[in-house]
């Protein structure tokens, strides 16, 4: 009962506008029964009001290139009629469900889902200068590439927000060894 009363209760501090260390302390004062890594996790994945405003840009660029990656993924296959649509699950295949679940919780700024949507689209990186060998070859369709550079922008940019937003808050050992360890988050606006 208690992590889902801190969790609601940090949720509720960050949506007054306080930085991510003094809801961390706050938090864990009023629930002293609760691990502070536990509370570090939850606030590390989290985004502050400021985070939210800081980069509403970015995040509103990084929806639309999951949209347009969506979008082309559903264009290509009607528009090459690669797909027959008499059918009535022939509309359900060209709904790609992962990136429509992704983009949602993107969307509500869920901070884990920002670090697997970035290292899963670079890793399309890998493949990118292959893609554009046989494109200027004449052996691969300009689809391809496109759809492979969507995905490199996606992952780069879900990964800078992650950076940003979701930063790691640091370990700070008790230097007696005799105290618990303390986690501290960047001061936002920072660096």
């Amino acid at each position: 009962m208690s992590n889902k009363a801190m969790r609601t209760k940090a949720d509720e501090l960050l949506s007054y506008g306080m930085p991510k260390q003094q809801v961390l302390d706050s938090v864990l004062l009023e629930f002293p029964e609760v691990k502070p890594k536990k509370v570090a996790e939850h606030l590390r994945y989290s985004a502050t009001l400021l985070a939210k405003e800081r980069y509403r840009g970015l995040h509103l660029s990084l929806l639309g290139l999951i949209a347009a990656s969506a979008a082309l993924r559903v264009l290509r296959p009607v528009l090459q009629d690669a797909i027959r649509m008499d059918t009535a699950t022939a509309y359900l295949t060209l709904v790609p469900i992962a990136s429509l679940l992704l983009g949602y919780s993107i969307y509500r700024w869920q901070g884990q889902v920002f670090e697997w949507v970035g290292w899963g689209n670079v890793l399309g990186a890998l493949g990118l200068m292959g893609a554009v060998k046989r494109v200027v070859n004449g052996g691969e369709e300009p689809w391809d590439l496109v759809m492979k550079l969507l995905s490199v922008a996606i992952g780069v940019v879900a990964l800078y927000l992650a950076r940003k937003v979701f930063a790691k808050p640091k370990v700070v050992k008790d230097p007696l060894g005799q105290g618990p360890a303390r986690f501290v988050f960047p001061v936002e606006g920072m660096g």
